[in-house]
């Protein structure tokens, strides 16, 4: 084993390790809870947001606290977002989340990961590392609540 692999080994095993006893979801995990949430009452899709703020999920990307991590990027809604507001569905989110299972992204500075069901998740836009993990989500019926907390990498 060349000194590269052996030292990618020693860090992806001290990172399953602290993983286990973190509260942080994974991909696959995160696709089941929204897939369990299902629709409205009415068969309408339900809209998504953060705990925090007015904050909507976008898009997913390579997470730069660990490239072989994911994050997914927000933006402001409503008039903390200047106004503009387009609607997070459930429906685009699971689309979003699904379509990262197999597909490689290129980390911050470089390489290619490919993500699985077992990846943590982050949130955190294009380029920044902050330790805002996703822990579930809460069904209010009419919408997602998705759940943030303060994670160690």
């Amino acid at each position: 084993m060349d000194l590269q692999t052996y030292l990618d080994t020693m860090v992806q095993n001290s990172r399953n390790k602290s993983f286990e006893n973190s509260p942080q979801i994974t991909l696959g995990e995160l696709i089941e809870q929204l897939e369990n949430a299902g629709t409205k009452d009415d068969g309408k899709d339900k809209t998504v947001c953060f705990d925090f703020g007015s904050a909507i999920p976008t898009s997913l990307d390579s997470w730069r606290g660990s490239y072989n991590e994911l994050a997914l990027g927000y933006e402001l809604s409503g008039y903390d977002g200047e106004g503009k507001y387009e609607e997070a569905t459930a429906e685009k989110l699971l689309n979003e989340l699904k379509n990262a299972i197999g597909k490689t992204y290129t980390g911050w500075k470089g390489g290619e990961y490919t993500m699985n069901e077992n990846t943590p998740l982050w949130v955190a836009n294009s380029g920044n590392s902050d330790n805002t993990g996703i822990v579930g989500i809460i069904d209010k019926e009419y919408k997602i609540i998705i759940v943030t907390a303060y994670c160690e990498y």
